[in-house]
């Protein structure tokens, strides 16, 4: 299953009518595929039109404080910290029962997550994104969906925390051992599975 059909399926199920991407750069590949009344697209380098050209930063900084989003696709910057902005500043704008999903949260190999783009797979870490919320946020239930290079959704509702079994819980090597329940992995969606 792919990142727009999860989109779209959530986008049914509880009838939202507004949908902001971060990270369109072509629109092609997922923001024209969603079916939402209100939609707004960011990307700093885009290469195609978009609502927003510039960075996710500036976006939320000059946003009318009356805007906010039901859903939220995140696939910007691929670095853990930008990620964790980005999500932060969503939940900032997002209404209630709305849902925040990020993508390229399942990498399969060590270089995919590296930090600089190596010019082929590259999810970067924003895997750690997701651990560090786990860990640190009751306030936010977490699922991973086990497809297309993993999506993660996001929900304001409570939860019980990750507790890593060492402290070293943002490294390869414990991601290996441990991301089905560190991430929360779930198989892809049936919805009915997916519990928030």
């Amino acid at each position: 299953m792919y990142r727009w059909e999860i989109i779209n399926l959530l986008i049914a199920k509880y009838k939202y009518t507004s949908y902001l991407e971060i990270g369109v750069q072509h629109r092609l590949v997922n923001y024209d595929k969603i079916a939402c009344h209100d939609k707004y697209g960011v990307d700093p380098y885009p290469m195609t039109d978009i609502n927003y050209k510039m960075t996710s930063d500036a976006f939320f900084a000059t946003l009318p404080k009356d805007v906010s989003f039901d859903i939220v696709f995140i696939d910007g910057l691929h670095l853990h910290e930008q990620v964790i902005k980005d999500i932060n500043n969503s939940l900032d704008r997002l209404r209630p029962n709305g849902t925040i999903l990020v993508h390229d949260t399942l990498p399969l190999e060590a270089k995919w997550q590296e930090r600089v783009d190596n010019g082929e797979f590259w999810t970067g870490d924003v895997w750690k994104a997701i651990a560090q919320l786990r860990v640190e946020r009751r306030d936010l239930h977490i699922q991973t969906i086990d497809t297309d290079f993993g999506i993660s959704m996001i929900r304001k509702r409570s939860s019980v925390p990750y507790i890593p079994k060492e402290p070293t819980y943002l490294t390869w090597e414990y991601y290996l051992e441990n991301r089905d329940e560190m991430l929360n992995v779930i198989p892809p969606p049936d919805l009915s599975l997916i519990h928030i």
